[in-house]
């Protein structure tokens, strides 16, 4: 392990594949990323990279961890797969984590040796706990664990629960009841275990209730300046009408919420529109509206019952936005988009297509999400010609 290396589980983990490497060389790495990117369209290659943000911490900082878990001769192993295997690396003491994480899988790990609680095999397809999910606020220093299991009755549950309670932080414990093979952890079948069922964040001045399920950013402190950022990219006046795609748990819908008339957060989750109706109340919004359901036929239909919208912002999964949800924008011909990705490469491949329907990339912001990673997250800016 090089000397420059603060963590015990490499190079067996690969989670962490910039990991060693300086952080302003890391900085340097991604920016560079995004750039290339952009040079694989003709369009795009003049467009102005902003000097990637970076993190305020380089460790410490991931509010979350989703770990399998896995019975092996020297114990359980709470970690990640090998890439292109199944082979579990434990990773306990992995150093991107939030301190609050690490004495809970320490706890999950003691009580399952001790009383001997049944661990999943995936090849026999027995056994109850599948997977540990433990999700942070930072705000609050609050810890809700989500125990994943594969039937709902798990020997010593009830002695698991009671040891967690005594972890400083957990706050919260919830059991996923998800029987089905393959690699999604956590079905839809949620039991509170306790009697706090969700957690609070703050991003800034907004507060964000979210239970099991629901997304948020791993980076607090980053996703605050992405945000602000991508508010400032928006451009709005106090009359413009704002529909955000892929809303989650609405904190870049409030964002927009603060500058604009009225604003229509557009998620597939229902778990996640829940919490961001929730949420209007938390923070005492009066011009926001969530819908659930598919972004281009939601997107659509509110187009339909508003008749304008001004200004649309997305941020979907990796895979980037669908061709119907492409299609969706396009036909509201919103002056301008605020386009928010995880992945340069299919950002760079949806920036390309709206180019050749009339919005070109005015400016290209990365920020750094998840440091050690070799992932980088952006915020493009998109103008109508005509606009």
């Amino acid at each position: 392990m090089p000397p420059s290396t603060p963590c015990p589980h490499f190079p067996n983990c690969v989670g962490c594949a910039l990991i060693g490497t300086p952080y302003g060389e890391q900085l340097r790495i991604k920016q560079q990323r995004v750039r290339d990117a952009c040079n694989a369209y003709a369009v795009l290659a003049a467009v102005q990279v902003g000097d990637i943000v970076g993190s305020p911490r380089a460790f410490g900082y991931r509010n979350q961890a989703k770990l399998v878990a896995r019975q092996a001769g020297s114990g359980l192993l709470l970690g990640v797969y090998r890439p292109g295997s199944h082979q579990v690396v434990d990773i306990r003491q992995c150093p991107v984590h939030d301190p609050l994480i690490m004495p809970v899988l320490d706890a999950v790990a003691e009580v399952v040796q001790r009383y001997e609680i049944p661990v999943y095999d995936e090849r026999a397809r027995t056994g109850a706990l599948r997977y540990v999910v433990v999700r942070v606020s930072t705000w609050k220093k609050a810890v809700q664990v989500i125990l994943v299991t594969a039937e709902r009755g798990v020997p010593h549950l009830r002695d698991l629960v009671r040891a967690l309670q005594r972890v400083r932080g957990v706050v919260s414990v919830v059991q996923n009841i998800n029987p089905d093979p393959g690699n999604v952890i956590l079905s839809a079948q949620f039991i509170s275990l306790t009697r706090e069922t969700a957690l609070i964040e703050r991003i800034g001045g907004l507060k964000l209730k979210t239970h099991p399920g629901a997304f948020v950013q791993a980076n607090v402190q980053v996703a605050r300046r992405l945000y602000d950022y991508a508010l400032q990219a928006a451009a709005l006046t106090a009359t413009d009408t704002v529909a955000d795609l892929y809303c989650g748990v609405g904190a870049l819908t409030f964002a927009l919420a603060t500058a604009a008339k009225h604003v229509a957060g557009i998620e597939a989750s229902a778990i996640a529109v829940a919490d961001a109706k929730e949420n209007i109340r938390v923070n005492g919004f009066h011009n926001v509206r969530f819908y659930c359901g598919d972004a281009a036929e939601t997107l659509a239909t509110l187009a339909a019952r508003l008749g304008r919208i001004d200004v649309i912002t997305l941020n979907p999964p990796r895979k980037g936005a669908d061709d119907k949800a492409r299609a969706a924008i396009i036909g509201c011909a919103p002056r301008r988009l605020v386009y928010v990705s995880c992945d340069p490469t299919t950002l760079a491949r949806d920036l390309d297509w709206f180019a050749a329907r009339g919005y070109a990339t005015t400016a290209l912001q990365p920020f750094d999400m998840l440091p050690q990673t070799e992932h980088v997250e952006c915020v493009a800016q998109l103008v109508r010609a005509d606009a």
